[in-house]
């Protein structure tokens, strides 16, 4: 669960809190018997350990703390919504992922259309599970819990930054709300399925997250840097 832990103003303070709140949410996410994560193994679990807490000293140690943090939670809800399109539903688990359903370019229902989408979207997938569709759904779910693993960590280190839960959490509906519907967009697109956005929304669509994308800046770098820092490069 995504909180603000409050005490005093320094920044070592500052610093300390912030990596005793991660440090609880990643042990809570590992330790919860009804989350996805817990049923990774322990080298799994010390290695996304060890990854977010290296993004975090990365984030603690730059010029500006709070636009750097941001660049990485534009990338990961980036990365979470290539698949989290398909688990937007309105009986998602997540409530983030049910307000999602609500907004009007995107449907709640693409997970309906897998047989027509996996083939273009999930190939790899696809040939991998000798076309079991089960199979790959399970590889859609993992990848999406990795990602919204590490943009909640964002998350969090935002609130701390901003000394602000809702403020935080405004800008990260914000993004899920942009850029759920530029992949669901964008997979109707690739897959000639009915489209919910109109041309003219399209363009003016692509043209914001084009503006996110060159803010963000490479997130394969962002990588590199990270996987150095922790030793796992």
């Amino acid at each position: 669960m995504l909180r603000l832990i409050r005490g005093g103003k320094g920044t070592v303070d500052r610093n300390t809190r912030i990596e005793d709140a991660v440090a609880a949410y990643l042990n809570d996410r590992f330790g919860s018997d009804d989350s996805p994560m817990a049923r990774l193994d322990r080298w799994s679990q010390q290695r996304i350990t060890v990854e977010n807490m290296a993004k975090l000293a990365l984030v603690l140690e730059s010029g500006d703390p709070t636009e750097h943090c941001y660049q990485n939670l534009i990338r990961e809800i980036d990365t979470e919504a290539e698949t989290g399109i398909f688990l937007a539903t309105p009986a998602a688990n997540a409530a983030q992922l049910r307000r999602l359903a609500g907004e009007s370019g995107i449907s709640g229902r693409l997970y309906q259309l897998l047989p027509e989408v996996a083939p273009v979207l999930f190939a790899d997938e696809l040939q991998h599970s000798n076309k079991n569709l089960d199979l790959v759904w399970v590889s859609i779910e993992a990848r999406f819990d990795r990602a919204n693993l590490d943009a909640e960590i964002s998350e969090l280190i935002l609130m701390h930054l901003l000394d602000s839960e809702e403020t935080a959490s405004d800008m990260s509906d914000a993004l899920r709300a942009m850029l759920y519907t530029f992949h669901e967009d964008l997979a109707r697109r690739r897959c000639r399925l009915p489209r919910l956005l109109n041309e003219r929304a399209t363009r003016h669509l692509v043209g914001l997250v084009q503006g996110l994308s060159e803010r963000a800046g490479s997130y394969d770098e962002r990588i590199v840097d990270i996987g150095q820092r922790a030793g796992t490069a």
